[in-house]
């Protein structure tokens, strides 16, 4: 899964580092890769950041907290703060928009851009930056219960993630990023919890700096208006 790491596309990556994360015999292997090089610690994502530094194994949550503490997302309301400066700044929408399809459209579509797997975020135009803001740095602030983020233990050993976008009496379908979907079968299922959070991770800071996040609410703001 790994080998050919450095010539994958963004969606491949995404499917590898989920395989990667399915089976707990994996975990070490992929922190051996951030330990060595072969990738960052910021490339697993804050999804699996958080299950790798909440794991319920001592000894990998341990490793995972010791070779990924520069990549753990840091205080929510300590974040927001420091963001606060991009109310103050006049972003750039166009910029905005390439903000967007890198970090947002893997779950989210507007203005003709992404995939629509979380919420409907189209109303941006209709909220205010402060709370578009704390949306996308808190999204567990406010959760939709139909988005909130599950973790299925299958009896084979896999484990997956995701909402869960349908389900019957025997089964159920886990949706995730970019559009991706697990069926299974309820009798499949060893154990099934809720993680409490969002579908959206935390950590988008990570990636955006504060003129960037500037620049990402002018896009949610006025995406209607570009041409």
């Amino acid at each position: 899964l790994m080998a050919s790491w450095k010539t994958y596309l963004p969606a491949m990556r995404r499917e590898v580092l989920e395989a990667m994360g399915r089976r707990n015999e994996r975990l070490g292997a992929l922190l051996d890769r951030v330990e060595s090089g072969v990738l960052s610690g910021g490339e697993l994502g804050p999804d699996l950041i958080k299950r790798l530094t909440t794991h319920s194994n001592a000894a990998l949550r341990a490793r995972a907290q010791k070779v990924l503490r520069d990549s753990l997302p840091a205080d929510r309301a300590k974040v927001i703060e420091t963001y606060k400066g991009a109310l103050d700044l006049k972003g750039d929408a166009l910029r905005g928009r390439d903000v967007f399809q890198k970090n947002c459209a893997s779950c989210h579509r507007i203005a003709g851009i992404g995939t629509s797997v979380g919420p409907d975020i189209a109303d941006t135009a209709a909220r205010t930056k402060e709370a578009l803001l704390t949306d996308l740095l808190d999204p567990s602030r406010a959760i939709d219960s139909n988005y909130v983020n599950y973790i299925v233990k299958m009896k084979s050993g896999a484990v997956l993630s995701g909402f869960i976008a349908a389900q019957t009496a025997s089964s159920l379908t886990l949706r995730r990023g970019e559009g991706e979907e697990d069926g299974v079968l309820r009798q499949d299922i060893e154990e099934m919890r809720s993680s409490g959070v969002s579908l959206m991770p935390e950590g988008l800071e990570k990636g955006v700096s504060v003129e960037a996040m500037a620049d990402l609410l002018a896009f949610l703001k006025g995406w209607r208006a570009l041409r």
